[in-house]
């Protein structure tokens, strides 16, 4: 959502739990919570609070209130149907991972599809780019790092992701190193090392970076 807006930013990862920490300690996190984005000199909080506000402020939440209604439609849509790609690093191995994608895909795919075909195809709200367009395909990119022939069957759905991923700020943020590589066992360690936490079970000493008391 920056790029769409063309709004140049720094992605800083949180590397350490004594990082996380000094961070805390600030008073930035408003709930304690990452992510944090430091724009327009105010924290924000809530990644689906985030994207809300660079919708509005990059005139990407439609034209009218109806355009509005159906962009958080789809946009709570499209987290319930990222969740399972934000998940496949942290199965036990690539094919679960895998097939519970194709599943996942299997029931939201059609719906996203038959919304497109009824929009005339080109976008999910409206006849210009929208924030449910922008969401919906950065969930498709997470799918597609692990089944790149997954759109082959749905071709609006196609169209959009290539449309998007060729809008001029997302495309210069896909190619940078702002943007993550797929994730994979290094990030979920790190991920658990930060926050303290369990590794998942099928992880060797799953609990070393657990605090002891």
């Amino acid at each position: 959502m920056l790029a769409a807006n063309k709004i140049d930013f720094q992605n800083i990862a949180i590397e350490t739990p004594e990082a996380l920490a000094t961070l805390r300690a600030t008073g930035k996190l408003p709930f304690d919570q990452m992510p944090l984005l430091e724009l327009d000199a105010q924290n924000l909080s809530q990644s689906s609070a985030m994207i809300r506000y660079l919708a509005r402020r990059g005139d990407l939440y439609g034209d009218n209130d109806t355009d509005a209604l159906w962009c958080d439609m789809i946009a709570g849509a499209v987290a319930d149907f990222a969740e399972t790609a934000i998940q496949a690093a942290f199965q036990p191995k690539p094919e679960v991972a895998i097939a519970s994608q194709q599943a996942r895909f299997a029931k939201f795919g059609p719906r996203f599809e038959a919304r497109l075909s009824s929009n005339r195809g080109a976008f999910c709200v409206g006849n210009r780019l929208s924030f449910a367009d922008v969401v919906l395909a950065e969930a498709l990119s997470s799918y597609l790092e692990w089944l790149p022939g997954l759109l082959s069957d749905t071709p609006h759905l196609n169209d959009l992701y290539n449309r998007v991923i060729e809008h001029d700020g997302i495309a210069s943020y896909l190619r940078s190193e702002q943007r993550y590589p797929k994730a994979g066992d290094d990030y979920v360690i790190d991920a658990a090392r930060v926050l303290e936490r369990a590794l998942p079970s099928h992880f060797p000493d799953a609990d070393r970076f657990v605090a002891q008391t």
